[in-house]
């Protein structure tokens, strides 16, 4: 198979931020997290591939919020334990080392919990079955 024919893998996708029920389609419009004007914009259209609406509902991302807390716990801890067995840093020096990363991260951890989000709740759907299903082809 090309690569355009193999669909990615659920972990690749959610990483990558792809459509989760096609996972081609880009979920945000500009590829680049650190553009502040259009980090989290999403298309308005849907999904560019197979026309998945990516505003399911209002407040729908509002649980990404959830996520993104958890990424960032899980980053302290990550960092947490690099620093005590890598190095010899101080609290003090830990928490503006750790206070740096988040804050510079954050763009991007934003993205990923929309992503994981996203991914929890539309299911893939090959294209085969989207073709057989035209409910599916207009994204419900």
């Amino acid at each position: 198979k090309t690569k355009t024919e193999a669909p990615r893998r659920l972990i690749s996708s959610i990483v990558s931020c792809r459509c989760p029920r096609c996972r081609t389609g880009k979920l945000f419009v500009s590829r680049n997290p650190y553009d502040l004007r259009t980090t989290l914009k999403m298309p308005e259209e849907g999904c560019p591939h197979c026309t998945q609406d990516f505003r399911i509902e209002p407040g729908f991302y509002f649980g990404a919020t959830y996520v993104s807390y958890g990424l960032n716990i899980a980053l302290l801890v990550a960092v947490g334990v690099a620093i005590s067995v890598l190095s010899t840093l101080t609290f003090w020096n830990f928490t503006i080392t750790w206070t740096s990363m988040a804050v510079l991260l954050t763009p991007v951890m934003a993205r990923l919990a929309r992503s994981i989000w996203i991914h929890a709740f539309v299911s893939y759907k090959s294209e085969a079955e989207r073709l057989a299903n035209p409910q599916l082809l207009r994204g419900k």
